[in-house]
């Protein structure tokens, strides 16, 4: 949805400053959100990015700065570490979001709220479709395949994250915060958010690293950069080039300025002239210009994955394995062949059993039946992130060195300390305690320790949670040129597509289906097996002596010259119904609705519902118009 340039802010601030310890979050930064508004924030990890999410739920208030928010706005909050009472039920938790609802429907029953009160609540029941809550929790529910009743004690982290997210979305805010709100869930459930949010009918500011997910339902990204945000209106991509064109700009403004300097410095130093008093304002810029701080560009990760030892024409060949555990089947009667160069992607639900199948590969776990081919000099390096557990009390060199001064990169070997530069720490970080590192920096250690170990089959389990996008498009760059074997487990639709060559997907009753190509051919590719199956179920009409044959089609009928005029003008009935639509739920959406048109709200109501269906039968129309004049040209 586009930005209306007249929306109200819902949250802003002015000159927002922060210091946290010896690192500066926010300096003189200006922010806001307006009503409608679907917004991306993105930025390095450790940058303030949940700071910020923090400060606009209220739970950060050692801030300076200007910061104004709209009357009687309702702000919901889903956090990256949430609270769960395991104690309680998953309906019981999901329903206290819906604790002003429930609130609201109690006022509205009672026979002592006022008139103007009462027209007030119906309004806001109606357009946040809130009068049934139980059901739209249980619809939530079911849509997130949650048992209602189980203790929530039982649940997993990504089952706890899918209560969090559900009561965050029963609550209908009029500002909706997401951090990282797609961590660990099953690209199903992914999906069915990205359409939720995309009817969301308030403000949404969200933080993520999926970038089909900041696709779908940014209106505009918000970079948090050295302190400072940078907007920019449109997809990633528009990100992207917006975000190069203001560096280019940095860079060329920072390249003059030096090359200023390093003129006038000359002529200083050379010049007795300089000092006469018609030359003062030249030396009054030399010094304004010298006493600038530099213009910083952050760094990206320059990633190291060593050379892998050299393999023949196969890495592993498996042949018809098959694991169960007690009655569940997890894969049956696999095979394939795993290649120098090839790049794998693994999906599939969580829990079914893609991480069995890699111990399985790996020699970890034996297969009920088949067998498994290695090639002499294969090396895995294959370590699950979420087993891989940081020593606090070591520093960053103690935690990468391991007791050695340099990594072997296999051409050449570099110092520790070089290493870990190249994933962006500093003198002072490296030696520094774990314990006090940001959460990015710890992602970022733990990445640099998987990667230094040297292989030729190299398997990541999903390797893109909790890395920013400047880390997620170094790795990418690293591992396309990556010369051995790789697999990738990953729920990341953009990082599967871009990286991998084939898939292997886990689609239930232990069936394992191979297609060459990206993500979104196996997808396309679904599509057109599921279709097969239906037309393959669909009841058929068996010939018979006594049944005739069925006579051949008649000829698509052409389109009339009347038909023809009718979809012609179509269009522009279509865009006259959105705008009168637009306008009636604008009108709705008003602060001053019940004190201008209380009276008029049945009415008003009535004449929305009946432009949305004159809306619906238009379409239906126009589709099946369309779909006739598509037939006669064939």
């Amino acid at each position: 949805m586009a930005l209306n340039a007249n929306s109200r802010p819902l949250w802003a601030v002015r000159h927002l400053f922060l210091n946290i310890g010896l690192q500066t979050i926010f300096e003189d930064a200006d922010f806001s959100i307006h009503e409608n508004e679907h917004v991306a924030l993105v930025g390095r990890n450790g940058c303030g990015k949940s700071t910020l999410l923090r400060i606009i739920a209220g739970e950060f208030a050692n801030v300076r700065g200007d910061i104004a928010i709209a009357n009687n706005i309702r702000i919901g909050y889903l956090p990256q570490n949430f609270a769960v009472d395991s104690s309680r039920t998953i309906r019981e938790n999901i329903m206290d979001g819906a604790a002003y609802w429930q609130e609201l429907l109690q006022r509205y029953e009672d026979k002592r709220t006022p008139q103007s009160e009462h027209e007030r609540i119906e309004h806001l029941l109606t357009m946040h479709d809130s009068w049934d809550i139980v059901r739209k929790a249980d619809n939530v529910i079911g849509k997130l395949d949650l048992d209602a009743e189980r203790k929530c004690e039982s649940l997993s982290g990504g089952e706890m994250r899918k209560v969090a997210l559900a009561r965050s979305i029963i609550s209908s805010p009029d500002l909706l915060l997401l951090d990282e709100p797609t961590n660990h869930l099953d690209v199903s459930v992914i999906q069915w958010i990205e359409k939720f949010l995309d009817s969301f009918r308030g403000s949404c500011l969200f933080v993520t690293h999926d970038r089909y997910f900041l696709d779908r339902l940014a209106d505009r990204v918000v970079e948090l950069d050295q302190g400072k945000f940078y907007s920019y209106d449109g997809s990633y991509a528009d990100f992207m080039t917006g975000k190069m064109e203001r560096e280019t700009k940095l860079s060329i403004a920072e390249a003059k300025r030096k090359h200023f300097l390093a003129r006038e410095i000359d002529w200083i130093r050379r010049s007795p002239k300089a000092r006469l008093k018609r030359n003062l304002g030249r030396v009054k810029r030399f010094d304004q210009l010298n006493s600038m701080p530099d213009i910083k560009i952050a760094a990206d990760m320059e990633l190291l994955i060593p050379d892998p030892p050299r393999l023949g024409n196969k890495a592993v060949d498996v042949e018809n394995i098959s694991l169960a555990f007690g009655d569940k089947t997890l894969f049956k009667n696999f095979s394939f062949e795993f290649v120098p160069g090839a790049k794998v992607g693994i999906i599939g639900p969580n829990g079914i059993g893609k991480s069995s199948f890699l111990k399985v590969l790996t020699g970890q776990l034996e297969p009920d039946s088949g067998k498994i081919k290695y090639a002499p000099a294969l090396e895995f390096n294959y370590i699950d992130q979420g087993k891989i557990t940081l020593d606090l009390e070591k520093t960053v060199a103690e935690e990468i060195s391991g007791g050695v001064e340099s990594i072997d990169l296999g051409t050449e070997k570099i110092t520790v300390w070089g290493y870990l530069k190249r994933f962006l720490f500093e003198d002072e970080r490296i030696n520094t305690q774990v314990k006090y590192l940001s959460g990015g920096e710890k992602a970022r250690l733990i990445l640099a320790k998987i990667l230094k170990n040297r292989c030729n089959f190299l398997i990541l389990d999903e390797p893109t949670n909790d890395l920013d996008l400047s880390s997620l498009r170094m790795l990418e760059d690293a591992l396309e040129s990556f010369g051995g074997a790789l697999i990738i487990v990953s729920h990341d639709r953009y990082f599967l597509n871009r990286l991998c060559d084939t898939i292997i997907a886990f689609e239930g009753n232990g069936e394992l289906y191979v297609q060459t190509g990206d993500y979104d051919y196996y997808l396309e590719k679904l599509e057109e097996r599921e279709a097969k199956k239906l037309a393959a179920a669909a009841p058929k009409i068996k010939n018979t002596s006594q049944t005739p044959p069925s006579p051949p089609a008649p000829k698509a009928e052409k389109l009339s010259f009347k038909e023809n005029k009718e979809l012609e003008e179509m269009e522009g009935k279509i865009e006259a119904l959105d705008e009168k639509i637009s306008a009636l739920e604008a009108l709705f959406s008003a602060p001053d609705f019940f004190e201008k048109y209380g009276k008029d709200s049945p009415k008003l109501q009535s004449e929305l519902e009946d432009l949305r269906n004159e809306q619906a039968a238009l379409y239906d129309r126009w589709e099946f118009l369309e779909q006739k004049k598509e037939r006669c040209k064939k």
